[in-house]
């Protein structure tokens, strides 16, 4: 840090809470492993703090215990810490949180992932839902200007089940029992993409316009330009909030029409499969994860280390 960089940063320290010291001394203090996790939780708490249970801003200290500030609320009354209210609350192990991080930006197996951890399987495939429940739900609030949707369909899957239910076990991959695109076989995902990137999935339980309808509606900027396939549906759904529409009729072999295409959409949804093609299978019950998972590595980039996904995973990054 440059000298002047400095001493603007030490001018700035009058200004800071009391939370806010106490999270600065402890990443200064912080050493090894467990300490850096501890220093990073304290850090990223310091940001915004607030109540675990009532996301009240009014808290004070209320001393320590398993490494962690422990802190009560003046209007709940209840005590909590920093994780508290996080999908990491209650987890064992915070001096492994780093290196399963680590495991986890490099799209490892649960196996390798725990072995990097030292952890046991069960635990690895325990931390990895946890560190991907926040980003399963995280959605940017709108897509704007030319916005593309199409759906995409993958394989249903029981894969860790003791026992397969309603169907004949196959092996690792399969395909469906007959042509088409029957909802017995098949989870639907409907991608919807703008050209800044930003990028919503969702799982649908059929096809009807309605379902498609209920997602569309609250993320779909009005004054968009929808870009889709020569599904009805969507000219449904732009035709009922007069919105501009152009299908692209893909599957008659026309791509691009007036110089929109699809194409965009279309290559996300390409990386997402050979991306979930490296995990040899996922279960249907846990695709929503992944499929968060995948939001987040776009979204992300080269940004994406070890503690911003640790800083992803307590909810501290916005959308």
């Amino acid at each position: 840090m440059k000298a002047l960089d400095f001493n603007n940063f030490v001018a700035q320290l009058d200004v800071l809470s009391e939370v806010q010291r106490e999270a600065l001394m402890a990443a200064l203090k912080g050493k090894g492993s467990a300490n850096k996790m501890i220093a990073l939780i304290e850090t990223q708490f310091a940001g915004h703090p607030c109540c675990g249970h009532c996301k009240s801003e009014h808290i004070k200290l209320w001393g320590h215990a398993s490494g962690l500030r422990r802190y009560r609320c003046r209007d709940c009354k209840r005590t909590f810490n920093a994780l508290t209210g996080t999908p990491l609350a209650q987890l064992h192990r915070r001096d492994a949180w780093l290196d399963y991080a680590r495991a986890f930006v490099d799209c490892t197996s649960l196996r390798k992932a725990a072995r990097r951890a030292q952890v046991c399987l069960d635990t690895s495939f325990r931390w990895r839902h946890r560190f991907l429940m926040a980003a399963r739900d995280k959605r940017p609030s709108e897509v704007t200007g030319i916005v593309e949707a199409d759906e995409t369909l993958f394989l249903k899957s029981q894969k860790g089940a003791r026992k397969v239910v309603g169907r004949k076990p196959r092996k690792r991959g399969g395909k469906a029992p007959k042509a088409g695109t029957s909802l017995k076989a098949y989870d639907i995902v409907l991608i919807v993409r703008d050209r800044h990137k930003a990028t919503a999935d969702y799982i649908l339980p059929d096809f009807k316009g309605l379902t498609f309808e209920h997602h569309l509606d609250p993320i779909v900027n009005r004054d968009s330009v929808l870009v889709s396939d020569g599904r009805s549906c969507y000219k449904t759904f732009a035709h009922d909030r007069a919105m501009s529409h152009v299908a692209v009729i893909a599957r008659r072999g026309e791509r691009v029409k007036g110089g929109l295409h699809i194409q965009n959409v279309n290559g996300y949804i390409t990386r997402l499969k050979d991306w979930l093609r490296s995990f040899k299978g996922v279960a249907s019950k846990y695709l929503a994860s992944y499929l968060g998972w995948r939001r987040m590595i776009e979204r992300c980039g080269d940004r994406l280390t070890p503690r911003h996904l640790i800083a992803e995973a307590l909810g501290a990054v916005a959308a």
